[in-house]
């Protein structure tokens, strides 16, 4: 079975492509989201991936203005994938709900009102057109990525830097998610017909400022004192993906030391 990755987020292919050595015969690929459509190898599975490396804790934020140009693409992927007989996974984000919204699941309606929450909601749409296709709402993930969120955190932590007033609904290993999304196209092309909208987050709600102080301790920097949340902590269920698939969130924490281990490693390999 081929899974075509469609993104620009080598963090997440090489999540992917470790995850899959579990099993046999599964083929992990990605295309740049630049590539011609009609070139595209043959594949069971497509996963999208438009806000990239952005969904990591700590990684610059996207825009709307950035998903402009995935709108008309997502269209044509839709309909590529139903003129192949292919499923598609979309990979959106915890960022359609407002900040106010407190324990939500796929049964609340998303309130946010910036542009990046109803651009996403139209990718959404789009994707929810192909009847075999899935919508998995994530909360912000860690990886080891010299390039992603975490290295840009543990240096701001290292200089000193205030954290962000930011809370996070749940906080999950990039390679946590990997093993969610096989898990996931695994059952599906087993024959489960659990298509549909599921949300992952890891189940502790967390704040910057609470990342940043767990961190200093694994750096052994003075710690900075914790704020006090400013708004009540924000939660994302993710029963409907364990009710459905079997599978839950691992604990960021018990991760944290080897990605840091891992970061450091490549930090003094490049």
């Amino acid at each position: 079975m081929r899974i075509l990755l469609y993104s620009d987020y080598p963090a997440l292919l090489e999540a992917l492509q470790d995850e899959s050595r579990r099993y046999s015969g599964l083929d992990v690929i990605q295309a740049h989201p630049e590539t011609e459509l009609l070139t595209l190898p043959d594949f069971q599975f497509m996963l999208l991936a438009p806000l990239g490396d952005t969904t990591e804790a700590g990684a610059t934020s996207c825009t709307a203005s950035q998903l402009d140009t995935w709108q008309e693409k997502t269209s044509a992927l839709v309909e590529l994938c139903s003129l192949r007989q292919a499923q598609i996974i979309l990979i959106s984000s915890d960022l359609v709900f407002s900040p106010d919204q407190q324990n939500i699941s796929e049964l609340d309606s998303p309130s946010n009102p910036s542009l990046l929450a109803k651009s996403l909601l139209e990718l959404e749409s789009k994707v929810a057109e192909l009847p075999k296709s899935i919508i998995l709402r994530t909360a912000p993930s860690l990886s080891s990525s010299i390039y992603g969120g975490l290295a840009k955190l543990v240096a701001n932590c290292k200089a000193g830097e205030p954290a962000e007033a930011l809370a996070y609904r749940g906080l999950q290993p990039l390679d946590d998610l990997a093993r969610i999304l096989l898990g996931i196209i695994l059952q599906i092309d087993a024959g489960a017909k659990a298509w549909g909208l599921y949300h992952y987050a890891g189940n502790e709600p967390v704040s910057q400022s609470e990342l940043y102080s767990t961190l200093a301790r694994y750096l052994n920097l003075e710690p900075q004192a914790v704020k006090p949340a400013t708004t009540p902590q924000q939660t994302m269920s993710s029963q409907h993906l364990l009710d459905t698939f079997g599978v839950h969130p691992r604990a960021w924490r018990e991760k944290l030391p080897e990605l840091l281990e891992q970061l450091n490693e490549s930090a003094q390999t490049s």
